[in-house]
């Protein structure tokens, strides 16, 4: 069981967060579905490199502050393009993503690094952002596995009649004392974290099972690790526990927690369980 890599369906559960932003300013705020599919890609480059849960930040702003952070994105993707034209204006120092981030960033930041971000950026692209979203909607998942869903942004994705979005509000709820069922009853997507590694830095299977055990006890059941393709590293996977009663202990009642292990930067995200079709 080792050996087989993350599907589909769990990338589309892993950026559950990020599909819901994208139905968000793809189908309420009317944004271009294609500049947002490159803007969220960028978003989750610069979360690569050191800024952290920006996705989830930017999703608990109104739509105006969604709106400003989108127009920088685009400004930051003339930056990181091949050849791009080397700022030279004292508005090209100006920072960017205020409130958002803590530590400054322009668009001299971003020239500089350009070759490493857009490769990044590339990569991004292509193994998450083209697999997750649609011509006009993110990629739904339902009962038989995954399938595009021409589901508009008031469809239980968020809630169209508010700015503010409320999708995944729950996950950040949980309860370390609830009641669990048995874990031999508990279904394995009930049971799941998914897992990131640092860019260029993966961890094995073996090396997340003696952390996790170590510090939380037998609680792992199994690990699988992405099948990456030839001259990449993976970059994610998912890890089944013993029980669900585990994930609140190990995430804290948050929805993601950031581990060091082994001197590597580990990401642990709640699963949202597949919807199941009425009996």
């Amino acid at each position: 069981m080792a050996g087989l890599g993350c599907s589909l369906v769990d990338l589309l559960l892993f950026y559950s967060l990020e599909r819901v932003l994208f139905n968000r300013m793809v189908c309420s705020m009317g944004k271009n579905a294609i500049q947002v599919k490159k803007v969220i890609a960028l978003w989750l480059v610069l979360e690569e490199i050191g800024y952290h849960d920006l996705i989830r930040g930017i999703n608990s702003f109104d739509n105006t502050t969604v709106e400003a952070l989108y127009l920088e994105a685009l400004q930051c993707l003339e930056s990181i393009q091949p050849n791009p034209i080397q700022p030279t204006g004292s508005s090209d120092q100006a920072q960017m993503f205020l409130g958002l981030i803590d530590e400054p960033m322009n668009r001299r930041f971003l020239y500089y690094k350009h070759d490493f971000i857009y490769k990044r950026y590339e990569h991004v692209m292509e193994t998450v952002c083209d697999k997750i979203f649609g011509e006009t909607n993110a990629v739904e998942v339902d009962e038989s596995g995954f399938r595009p869903v021409a589901k508009t942004y008031g469809q239980g994705l968020a809630g169209s009649s508010s700015s503010e979005p409320n999708e995944a509000t729950s996950q950040s709820n949980l309860n370390p004392d609830a009641i669990d069922f048995n874990p031999a009853e508990t279904p394995e997507e009930f049971r799941t974290i998914f897992l990131t590694f640092s860019m260029g830095y993966p961890l094995s299977r073996d090396e997340i099972i003696r952390f996790f055990t170590k510090k939380w006890g037998e609680v792992v059941k199994d690990v699988y690790i992405e099948r990456a393709e030839a001259g990449h590293d993976p970059q994610y996977g998912r890890m089944v526990l013993t029980s669900s009663w585990v994930i609140p202990r190990i995430l804290t009642g948050q929805a993601k927690a950031k581990f060091l292990v082994n001197g590597k930067h580990l990401w642990a995200r709640i699963c949202v369980p597949r919807r199941r079709g009425r009996s």
